[in-house]
């Protein structure tokens, strides 16, 4: 695919042109110390690095908070008539770090996956991305060089690397190849040597470094079922479920029929929902089958670097982002679990 140079100030240029035809979400701040993805407007101010991680990750535009799946009527000659949703607009996702790229990158494969869930899907191939490299840890929690994520280039249609004043931008994809037909860049032969030399010169180690390689969590986490360390996270977790809302690969959701005054018509709408919550696990009957918080937290762990990871083969699905140990109130980072897991098993 094509590559091409330009400087920062014509990247920024072409993205507040992309916005004139597209909803562009871009990080933007919010209050001193946070970022979040907004729509950007043609005369917004664009902020090409040094933004930390957003606290709602970009894959939730492919799978909103809340959304109607379809809608439903009774027909006056009897039975139910069944009501499609539109078609998902086209939008363009930029500013993408490495770790959030691989976490799109494994929903797709997720909701591909038979059953596949055709709203996510229709949203997804109606969605560009625009990923940005990231040559210095974006944050003091990342650790997405430990998961593998920092490597993450494939998912991208765009993918931006800011050497200097200047920046390198290679087309990925053919849809890539068309958003960057009228930006005016230079075209530059040599952009991926260019990436590659930059990303010679990463700080090594890149952010934080777990105690045992990724690929070997399964078989510790097999070893570490009945461990005391679930236990001990769990005393001070209060169950609110944010880390499951900020984590890019958690995606479960709860589906509720609600019904217009009169019961002739409604919509049915699913809504994000999260393994840390108590009542997550409770059945018909009163069962729940994971009551305690420590039983919670084990499963979380397992389902990121056990069981998704086993199921799938796309590495760990936890992609070092930072999110869940950041947002957390009382300061429960994934991190911190993980290594207390990989000491108790390896020493």
């Amino acid at each position: 695919m094509s590559g091409f140079r330009s400087s920062r100030q014509q990247v920024s240029g072409w993205l507040r042109r992309l916005a004139e035809s597209y909803t562009v979400h871009f990080p933007q701040p919010e209050g001193s110390a946070n970022w979040n993805y907004h729509p950007l407007a043609p005369e917004s101010a664009v902020t090409l690095a040094g933004y930390r991680p957003t606290i709602i990750p970009p894959g939730r535009h492919l799978m909103p908070d809340q959304e109607v799946l379809f809608g439903f009527r009774r027909r006056p000659e009897g039975g139910i008539e069944f009501i499609e949703m539109p078609p998902a607009p086209s939008q363009i996702i930029a500013g993408v770090r490495p770790c959030d790229l691989r976490a799109i990158v494994q929903m797709d494969a997720v909701h591909a996956d038979p059953p596949s869930d055709t709203h996510y899907l229709r949203r997804r191939a109606a969605t560009r991305i625009i990923a940005f490299n990231c040559l210095q840890p974006c944050d003091d929690r990342a650790f997405c060089a430990a998961t593998g994520a920092l490597s993450q280039r494939e998912g991208a249609d765009c993918f931006v690397t800011l050497i200097g004043d200047e920046a390198v931008i290679e087309a990925l994809t053919r849809a890539g190849e068309s958003l960057l037909e009228a930006a005016g860049f230079d075209s530059c032969e040599d952009a991926v040597a260019r990436r590659q030399a930059a990303e010679a010169g990463r700080p090594q180690p890149f952010g934080r470094q777990l105690e045992a390689p990724a690929q070997q969590m399964p078989e510790l986490l097999r070893k570490a079922y009945h461990s005391p360390v679930w236990a001990y996270y769990a005393e001070r977790c209060f169950s609110c479920g944010t880390c499951n809302l900020v984590c890019p690969t958690c995606y479960c959701f709860e589906v509720c029929d609600e019904m217009a005054l009169g019961g002739q018509s409604g919509q049915r709408t699913r809504t994000w929902d999260g393994c840390m919550v108590p009542g997550f696990a409770e059945v018909a009957g009163g069962h729940n089958f994971r009551a305690a918080a420590a039983e919670r937290q084990r499963h979380r762990i397992k389902r990121k670097f056990e069981y998704l990871p086993e199921r799938f083969g796309l590495g760990s699905f936890c992609v070092g982002c930072g999110r869940c140990g950041r947002q957390c109130t009382t300061d429960i980072d994934i991190f911190d679990m993980v290594n207390d897991i990989a000491r108790e098993a390896c020493g």
